[in-house]
């Protein structure tokens, strides 16, 4: 929460303020920027950073829904799901990423590089690969397992595809995700294949509404931890996006309350109806 507080105290004052942060110097011809942000709320851009660039990212995801209204502060009591990333541009094209979600104590290491641009007035457009690799250390007590036991590693990549359109106030993407070893504590391992997408409609240089949807398109839907039943659900957000002396802001409601990509793409823990609704936010920052 006091995290929370924090960024709303200091949001009316970073809307009023002048952007401050400008990339590093020029390394060479101007890069096509199709997004904003190396990432939207949970998916990744084609975006990279610069070489020796910095770039830091905390998101919460509030677990009482909206609907439980004032007596648990419209779910801002928590408790929440939160995540915490550092990136790094190791090449101007290549960001490295290492995050934390406090979900199992999940560790993720990933490595983004941007490989084709198409920088065509009518239709700009970009491509590049995600991949990762994420490490659960909070082995529940029923299973007898040690943190470095393999079955506690799982490894993802992503395909992303970003294109501008209206003249570059309308950004798509479309993000085909393969996970391996979907859940930890089946004697089978699994996987599950999404198709994260998103739009985001820049209304001007400060002010962006949002959505990203991630369904499942085959594999492994199911719990992420022992203890949780049914199955998950596709996972869908809608929000704002606020750009200010370099940071992003998201401000959302979403039926998901996992982060990081491991847990992510294994879909929401609950459905779209309105009555599962809870808020997010995310901070970014160019450092």
């Amino acid at each position: 929460m006091r995290v929370l507080w924090t960024a709303l105290w200091l949001l009316p004052t970073a809307l009023f303020a002048q952007p401050s942060w400008h990339a590093s110097a020029d390394h060479g011809p101007a890069r096509l920027e199709l997004f904003h942000a190396i990432i939207m709320a949970d998916l990744p851009t084609t975006e990279t950073l610069e070489r020796g660039d910095l770039h830091y990212e905390i998101s919460h995801r509030f677990h009482p829904p909206v609907k439980e209204g004032y007596d648990a502060n419209y779910g801002l009591d928590g408790p929440v799901s939160m995540r915490t990333s550092l990136s790094y541009g190791l090449r101007d094209r290549i960001t490295v990423t290492l995050g934390r979600s406090n979900v199992l104590d999940n560790l993720d290491l990933q490595i983004k590089y941007r490989w084709l641009e198409r920088p065509d007035p009518r239709l700009p457009a970009a491509l590049a690969v995600n991949a990762g690799v994420a490490w659960s250390t909070e082995i529940p007590a029923l299973v007898d397992r040690g943190r470095l036991a393999a079955d506690n590693f799982q490894y993802y990549v992503q395909a992303i595809g970003n294109a501008l359109l209206l003249d570059g106030r309308l950004g798509l993407g479309l993000v085909p995700s393969y996970l391996y070893n979907s859940t930890l504590f089946s004697v089978k391992r699994q996987y599950t294949l999404t198709l994260g997408t998103y739009a985001q409609y820049y209304l001007n240089d400060t002010w962006g509404i949002w959505g990203e949807y991630s369904p499942v398109l085959s594999g492994y839907q199911g719990i992420l931890a022992p203890g949780e039943a049914g199955r998950s659900h596709d996972s869908l957000a809608l929000g704002l996006s606020i750009e200010t002396g370099g940071h992003v802001f998201y401000l959302f409601t979403t039926n998901s309350t996992r982060l990081n990509p491991a847990q992510y793409l294994v879909g929401a823990p609950d459905g779209a109806a309105p009555s599962h609704w809870r808020l997010g936010f995310g901070i970014t920052r160019y450092l």
